[in-house]
């Protein structure tokens, strides 16, 4: 069973087709890249799958569970939004840090807030706590930061704050973990400290989705890859065959235009 369906995902802005008759799947402990100039849905794609924008048809599911389905007549209430939004961790482009907490608060608050909402919280308060302390922390040394706990994000450089963005995703185990563009945001010398933490990712069978703009990295770090333009899904394959023999002239078109610098 795939861990992810995407059936006949469609969304529009007004009249403006972002996303149009979208179809894949994904296997758990894949990596999936998501390659295509900018305007041609990768990002919006992205938000619908982790519900910030609402596709108008189309279905999502997850582990054999449909968690949207836009014919439904069933309303989506902002807490099934929010249950269904834990299958997916989502890094994005700017890190979106809390700048007046330390990075292990970044990491920590989101599973505090999870956990007063469960049963027994009051009574064991302290001891769950502790261990969401314990587990934040082993997964900051596990991106690398394990001596920048106590620091806040402006005193971290961009590639600091975007691993504690990948720990804050983390560490809410889902079941898929989204990067959009992770790397846009930095200078190339940060870029290769972030890159090295997602393919260390990718080795330990993490399903992934990556929206990114990286080719080689993409060919290096993906198990499939999906190139869009206009809202479609225009191929789809293993790397070897998307980067080294292309069947459609639009991605044909693509990669000739990434490789002589003039792709946005």
């Amino acid at each position: 069973m795939s861990i992810l369906e995407v059936r006949n995902l469609n969304k529009h802005f007004g009249e403006y087709a972002a996303v149009k008759d979208v179809d894949f799947t994904l296997e758990r402990g894949e990596a999936l890249a998501i390659i295509g100039a900018s305007g041609s849905g990768k990002t919006t794609l992205l938000r619908c799958l982790n519900f910030l924008e609402t596709p108008d048809t189309g279905e999502i599911i997850v582990n054999g569970k449909t968690i949207f389905d836009a014919a439904s007549d069933q309303r989506h209430s902002d807490a099934s939004i929010r249950k269904n939004r834990l299958h997916f961790g989502l890094v994005f482009q700017s890190f979106n840090l809390f700048p007046q907490y330390t990075a292990l608060r970044n990491v920590t608050l989101a599973l505090e807030l999870l956990a007063r909402d469960r049963e027994g919280f009051r009574a064991n308060k302290a001891a769950i706590l502790a261990k969401i302390e314990r587990d934040a922390k082993q997964i900051l040394d596990s991106v690398g930061l394990s001596d920048r706990l106590g620091h806040y994000p402006p005193q971290l450089s961009g590639g600091q704050q975007q691993r504690v963005a990948i720990a804050r995703a983390l560490a809410l185990s889902p079941d898929i973990l989204c990067f959009d563009e992770p790397t846009s945001a930095l200078d190339p010398e940060l870029t290769g400290e972030v890159l090295k933490v997602i393919k260390s990712l990718a080795a330990r069978q993490t399903t992934m989705i990556i929206v990114t703009h990286e080719m080689q990295f993409a060919r290096e770090v993906a198990d499939t890859v999906l190139f869009m333009d206009e809202g479609y899904i225009v191929e789809q394959g293993p790397p070897e065959e998307v980067f080294g023999a292309p069947k459609e002239e639009r991605t044909k078109q693509f990669l000739e235009r990434y490789s002589q610098g003039t792709i946005e």
